[in-house]
């Protein structure tokens, strides 16, 4: 072989090397992951004790990706995983407007959205809608299995808040055609915005005296706050989609607004604010105002 051929192919020989060397070097980066956080006792942290929900601690002591932290204002301790808690201060974010995000409010952390930016103040909005303001060292940027959280948990909150709504403008009770008090009568009673089942104790033209079912509790109503026990006579024209009232566990709770999702003549599947379903008979309803 010539000294010519013998020097091309040393040469196809070193670029075959050096591409595989390169290729390798490349694939040991890609493999390499980003070191995870690492924390030590005294560490201010905040950590998602639950989906969607959030307690500010210190660290007390690190066991491999477990962390013992120790509540603030409180006198447990609790035992969390190191991807679930979050270094305060935060670390620098770029933010955007409607982000989901966790919002420090005094002593408490709680999920928020973000509505405006503007240099160092930052707005928010809560689940329930409230508006509020920080400081953008009081909200953390979560991760991708807490925004799911986050998600997930306004999402919950939104369906229940249009239930509360829905319920509400369900009004009261359809008043019984004929139907008036009687003196040591079991019925139901309004005492502010919820029904109680009650026994009236005195009667005259415009008010009732009513017994609740608590010790030592009795309100004075008028005639328009009182409705008669089940049944109800405008139970045969429940639609599904309808409100009614729902005779609680025990006497001293109050009627609970649900929601009629099936019917049929012996029974009603009902269904509460948060999805939760229940039965019940014509005996354990009243029909609330179409």
């Amino acid at each position: 072989m010539s000294l010519q051929r013998i020097h091309f192919c040393a040469q196809l020989l070193t670029a075959f090397v050096c591409a595989l060397l390169s290729a390798c070097g490349k694939r040991d980066a890609a493999d390499n992951p980003a070191q995870p956080e690492v924390y030590v006792r005294g560490d201010r942290v905040v950590a998602e004790q639950s989906a969607a929900q959030f307690f500010e601690g210190r660290v007390l002591s690190v066991q491999g990706d477990r962390l013992r932290l120790q509540a603030i204002g409180g006198s447990d301790s609790l035992n969390v995983v190191a991807s679930d808690v979050y270094r305060l201060p935060p670390v620098a974010h770029e933010l955007t407007l409607n982000m989901l995000a966790i919002c420090g409010r005094g002593e408490m952390w709680l999920p928020c959205r973000l509505s405006r930016i503007s240099g160092g103040a930052l707005q928010a909005r809560s689940a329930g809608g409230e508006l509020f303001d920080l400081p953008r060292d009081r909200l953390l940027v979560p991760s991708a299995l807490t925004e799911l959280n986050l998600k997930r948990y306004f999402a919950r909150s939104e369906s229940e808040q249009a239930f509360a709504h829905a319920a509400a403008r369900a009004g009261d009770p359809r008043p019984e055609p004929g139907w008036r008090p009687a003196l040591r009568e079991r019925l139901l009673v309004k005492v502010g915005a919820e029904w109680f089942t009650g026994y009236v104790r005195e009667l005259d033209s415009d008010t009732a005296q009513v017994a609740l079912s608590s010790p030592q509790r009795s309100v004075s109503a008028p005639l328009s706050a009182l409705t008669a026990e089940p049944p109800s006579s405008f139970v045969s024209e429940l639609r599904r989609g309808d409100f009614v009232l729902f005779r609680p566990d025990t006497p001293s709770e109050p009627w609970r607004r649900m929601q009629v999702r099936a019917l049929n003549d012996a029974e009603l599947k009902l269904a509460d604010a948060t999805g939760t379903s229940r039965s019940a008979t014509v005996r354990e309803v009243v029909p609330l105002r179409p």
